[in-house]
């Protein structure tokens, strides 16, 4: 069992699922199902919110320790692996000083920062200390969406992939990011350039431009993969894609029923092996522990999460100058208040 302190008790850390959730979607859920990891520590500033967090979460883990600060947690209980759950404008003065703590590996939620002078800074830092860092785009790790992931890259369902179209709507870091992963699952993540439009969303606080919502874009890829952004939700919903073969097609989505087809009908998806429903936490908490055991790195780590987190950035710049924008981004000073 591999230790995880979790840092912020907000929505995403505790309150998007209950205990009673089969499946729940949030960070405390994943953990509590899991057989790989425990929760040891909590911490978060604000009493109102730890206070709710113990209402909800408190009889199911009744030895946790609640600290008040990144350092007390630290020096108390020093856990393996530490969830940083703050919102967006606090992850880089966070994540440095988890990283200067040096936890074996960190989860952070998204946007993992507001600007890539920021990303550089902090990937730079955990880097030195040998630390992998894994990013929150949590509809990766549905279940069905892993197995349609293996189908169509390592046993062929659909032929060489073509196309992927993500289907979503929303700001460019703290929400379309979401789909920009998935595109990137199954496109694969050697983004090359970013051509997109988008809209003004809400003014800023000062000292921060704001976040652009998408409302289309194009991606290139190194394999000649394209990826297609379409910036509202269709009419199976969002947070799924579209990914489009030489020989058929499958839809993969967190909240869209897993389908596939070639040109002779509908693929029975049930003789492929498809998983049951688990929290997205809870797969992603055990990629975690795998890979301190020794295994391969999580999926949306290091290397993967910077490419989407350049695509955003890199959409945004193409919304701002009217320009197609290659990754990596030139502009890594743009300050974006990217809050969720």
């Amino acid at each position: 069992m591999h230790t995880v302190g979790v840092i912020g008790l907000g929505n995403i850390a505790a309150m998007y699922g209950k205990p009673e959730d089969p499946a729940p979607y949030c960070h405390i859920g994943g953990i509590r199902h899991s057989g790989r990891v425990e929760l040891k520590a909590v911490c978060d500033i604000s009493a109102p919110v730890t206070a709710a967090f113990k209402e909800r979460w408190g009889a199911c883990f009744p030895d946790l320790h609640y600290h008040p600060s990144i350092a007390s947690m630290w020096a108390a209980d020093a856990p393996d692996i530490v969830a940083v759950c703050v919102r967006g404008p606090g992850h880089f003065e966070v994540m440095m000083e988890v990283i200067e703590a040096g936890p074996r590996a960190i989860f952070l939620e998204k946007p993992p920062t507001c600007s890539l002078g920021q990303m550089d800074a902090m990937v730079a830092a955990a880097k030195a200390k040998g630390i992998p860092i894994t990013v929150s785009y949590s509809r990766h790790w549905c279940p069905h969406v892993l197995r349609l992931q293996e189908l169509v890259q390592h046993e062929g369902l659909i032929g060489e992939v073509k196309t992927v179209v993500g289907h979503t709507g929303g700001t460019f870091l703290s929400f379309t990011s979401h789909v920009t992963d998935l595109i990137c699952q199954f496109a694969g993540y050697d983004a090359r350039a970013i051509y997109a439009r988008g809209r003004p969303h809400r003014e800023p606080p000062e000292g921060y431009e704001g976040e652009p919502e998408l409302d289309a874009a194009v991606i290139e890829f190194a394999s000649g993969v394209t990826g297609i952004h379409v910036g509202r939700q269709a009419e199976h919903g969002g947070f799924y894609v579209d990914v489009i073969g030489e020989e058929g097609l499958v839809r993969a989505g967190i909240y869209t029923k897993p389908f596939a087809k070639t040109k002779e009908g509908p693929i029975d998806l049930s003789q492929h092996g498809m998983p049951e429903n688990a929290s997205v936490f809870q797969v992603a908490y055990e990629q975690i522990a795998d890979h301190l055991d020794g295994g391969p790195l999580p999926h949306c780590t290091d290397a993967a999460w910077h490419v989407v987190h350049e695509l955003g950035f890199g959409g945004i710049e193409s919304t701002l100058t009217n320009q197609r924008v290659e990754i990596p981004n030139a502009n890594r000073s743009r300050l974006v208040y990217a809050n969720g």
